[in-house]
């Protein structure tokens, strides 16, 4: 019979568990009890690219209960320089599906939600709905500036990243708070051509950046440690160069300030 560890606020983890999350649970910042929290959380993941492959391997090894993913692209080749959830059989198939598969060997405990579809200004998405925080993996500032949209009208904490050349970036939008900068005010009428979408991608930077949004994600969940919350981390690994700037919100903001 399993043995049955309750916390504060009565969400249990069994023997398989407490084995599983061990090195975890003896952090005193995460402990039994954040461990369990964290398998009550629901995380939406946008995009399982350069940036989502090694986030999608992170949030479940550490036991975020819920995980839905987005994505409605296939694997081709070419991913395969950097997005490191996929190997050469799984060419063709859907990224949702190959992620949900590999997850659930990682770990077949949490639940995972699958969305094959691009995210766009009339999609459907009840899905957002009671979720604790959502990711931003995507590649283009379309999407991001619908992302940061609905995490507003949601009031859900956003985690966004990029990568490009050597080049990084991560930052922490507290969009369930008052008064905090959100990501329009950081980027504002940044075209696509801006983007340099056919630039190339140094293969380490996506693990870098994809992994310190997954400890972001961690942290923010849990309340713990110096978060990058309205903090711009930007990163040039080229050079290991890593500096913060500190964002703050714009009062002319057409996003965040609507409706006040």
């Amino acid at each position: 019979m399993r043995t049955k560890i309750k916390t504060k606020k009565n969400i249990q983890l069994t023997d398989e568990e407490l084995l599983r999350f061990n090195k975890h649970i003896l952090l005193n910042d995460i402990d039994i009890e954040g461990q369990a929290l964290l398998k009550d959380k629901h995380v939406i993941l946008i995009g399982l690219g350069g940036l989502g492959s090694p986030l999608a391997y992170y949030l479940a090894s550490s036991g975020i209960g819920q995980i839905t993913l987005v994505d409605d692209d296939i694997i081709d080749m070419t991913n395969l320089q950097r997005q490191i959830l996929y190997s050469v059989d799984d060419i063709g198939k859907r990224k949702v599906d190959i992620a949900k598969l590999k997850m659930h060997k990682l770990n077949p405990e949490i639940i995972i939600n699958v969305i094959s579809e691009r995210l766009i200004s009339n999609s459907e998405i009840n899905y957002f709905y009671g979720t604790d925080l959502i990711i931003d993996a995507t590649d283009n500032f379309e999407t991001r500036s619908l992302i940061n949209k609905i995490s507003i009208d949601n009031k859900v904490p956003l985690i966004m990243g990029a990568a490009i050349k050597f080049s990084g970036q991560i930052i922490v939008f507290r969009n369930d708070l008052p008064d905090q900068p959100c990501y329009n005010c950081l980027y504002e009428n940044v075209s696509e051509s801006d983007a340099c979408v056919d630039s190339g991608v140094f293969a380490a930077l996506t693990g870098v950046v994809g992994s310190m949004q997954a400890s972001e994600c961690i942290k923010v969940l849990l309340d713990i440690g110096e978060r990058l919350e309205s903090r711009l981390l930007t990163i040039d690994l080229k050079n290991n160069d890593f500096r913060i700037i500190k964002l703050n919100k714009d009062k002319q903001c057409k996003v965040c300030n609507v409706n006040k």
